[in-house]
């Protein structure tokens, strides 16, 4: 299966731009993930790569061909679409069949590779249906083997969960990497949900205002933002901010702000020497925030105060929201036999060593 190479691709619209230089490789075999929010790129980038609509400035290359000038139907891709697109006329079968049909196979042949697909993704006993009679998850089953049977170059996938409830959204997931794993073939998908792109992608490409943030690992997106966009778009609940600056009192930095004071760890200390007594931002990750009484073993923490201002029990840990003082606050996922509540004024437990700072004035991470 080929590679997909955008260079230097823009789309206008007018004057407004949806996309601005996206240069990005995607690898034979690989799950590519584009996220961001809402018009931030993501479905033009995959409408550029369908043929759905043509290109500005730059170029498209499935494989060594350039695809630019090529119809959809020439590029050897197939598209499941977050409406399903089934014919509401067709039986199930019959709207499997009928990318076969255009291209001339015969019909045991059809048959008998409709049987198969319908099998791996359990819609055997629902080939005799038509569209209405499915459904919200049995539908998009159907519009993912129609593209499997087509056997294309690359899988486009647009939203394709965003209409299932939230368990058939965990088996959809579920279903999609492993056919990925089994097909071997090269995935692009486009979602708003950060939580599908951090389980299904080998890759991730976080866009914004047509603009690539970054491209990399789900792991290392997680652990390493490039920027405050990407912190905070990728965790749930979102990364907290603080605005603050950087001092140093007895040989060692610390970060301070109206609302708390962290030391930094001494083994990355040296990569901030230049913005002592500068302004910069911290992040911190609500899951790196502990109830002191359950900490995890081994980790460095640094004291935070606050009163609890509100709660959600998840079950397997509980989220906790807090006031810290001159109107700031901040989320932390504690363990789940906390017993915070409330009003409480409580205490709790920083990890000083996955801290997150960023330039006030750029925003980009200092590393």
């Amino acid at each position: 299966m080929p590679s997909v190479t955008f260079k230097s691709v823009t789309k206008r619209y007018g004057e407004f731009v949806a996309l601005r230089d996206l240069d990005i490789e995607i690898g034979d075999r690989e799950f590519l993930v584009f996220v961001g929010p809402s018009g931030c790129g993501k479905t033009t980038t995959l409408r550029l790569l369908a043929g759905l609509d043509s290109v500005t400035a730059g170029d498209i290359y499935i494989g060594d061909r350039r695809v630019n000038e090529l119809a959809s139907r020439d590029r050897d891709i197939a598209m499941v679409f977050q409406s399903y697109a089934l014919y509401p006329h067709m039986t199930v079968y019959d709207n499997m069949a009928f990318s076969l049909e255009i291209q001339g196979l015969g019909r045991g042949d059809i048959q008998q590779r409709v049987q198969r697909a319908a099998q791996q993704m359990g819609l055997e006993d629902l080939l005799h249906r038509k569209p209405k009679e499915l459904s919200g998850g049995q539908r998009q089953r159907v519009a993912v083997c129609r593209a499997i049977l087509r056997n294309p170059a690359v899988f486009l996938m647009d939203e394709p969960l965003s209409n299932l409830d939230a368990q058939l959204r965990v088996q959809a997931r579920a279903e999609i990497s492993r056919l990925h794993r089994e097909l071997e073939s090269t995935f692009v998908y486009v979602t708003h949900d950060q939580v599908e792109a951090m389980t299904m992608g080998t890759r991730i490409a976080i866009l914004n205002q047509g603009v690539l943030q970054q491209i990399d690992t789900p792991q290392a997106i997680y652990s390493a933002p490039k920027n405050k966009f990407v912190a905070g778009f990728i965790g749930s609940p979102a990364m907290n901010f603080f605005d603050g600056v950087l001092v140093e009192m007895a040989d060692q930095l610390w970060f301070k702000s109206d609302a708390l004071s962290l030391p930094l760890p001494p083994t990355t200390s040296a990569q901030y020497q230049r913005y002592i007594s500068q302004r910069v931002i911290c992040g911190i990750r609500p899951e790196d925030i502990h109830d002191a009484r359950y900490l995890p073993p081994s980790i460095v923490t640094a004291p935070l105060k606050g009163t609890i201002t509100h709660t959600e029990s998840m079950g397997h840990e509980v989220i906790v929201y807090l006031a810290l003082g001159d109107g700031q606050s901040c989320a932390a996922r504690v363990d789940r036999r906390s017993t915070l509540a409330l009003g409480d004024r409580v205490e709790l437990a920083v990890n000083t060593h996955v801290l997150h700072l960023f330039n006030s004035h750029t925003e980009e991470a200092i590393s």
